[in-house]
């Protein structure tokens, strides 16, 4: 293997994981994906020729650094999805309303099949409302607070 690739790929790797620990999962797919891809519109040649240069090969099959491109994107952009959903899991907060115990006279037993309809105890918010709760609920796990 070339060790200047191995070094290349290790650096790309280092910045990648940094800016998902330290800044923002999606911070990091932009980055991890935008960095190939700047570089390779402002420098098509060397791009070009970091990018077909051969690895090693496998069984008759030549492993090139696209391949090794590639597969880093896999591990990565599933790495970032997986944090994005753990975070969102470890904010999410479940809003229960604690009810109020009155003594109430035993009434007779009813059948299964009447079921009053379920009334909700809050108003319903307007879409307005519930679009800027939703912007700030993603604000704030972008930026990593609770």
């Amino acid at each position: 293997m070339d060790v200047f690739s191995v070094l290349i790929f290790f650096i790309y790797i280092s910045i990648i994981l940094m800016i998902l620990l330290y800044v923002s999962p999606i911070l990091s797919a932009f980055v991890l994906i935008l960095i190939p891809l700047v570089l390779s519109l402002l420098l098509p040649d060397l791009a070009m020729r970091f990018f077909s240069l051969q690895q090693f090969t496998f069984k008759g099959v030549s492993i090139q650094n696209i391949h090794v491109l590639l597969s880093i994107w896999s591990a990565l952009i599933a790495i970032v999805a997986y944090t994005e959903i753990i975070s969102w899991y470890l904010l999410h907060e479940e809003k229960t309303v604690p009810q109020k115990e009155t003594p109430k006279q035993k009434e007779p037993d009813k059948p299964a099949t009447a079921l009053a309809p379920l009334k909700s105890e809050e108003p319903q918010k307007p879409i307005k409302n519930k679009a800027k709760d939703l912007l700030l609920k993603l604000g704030k796990i972008m930026s990593g607070k609770k």
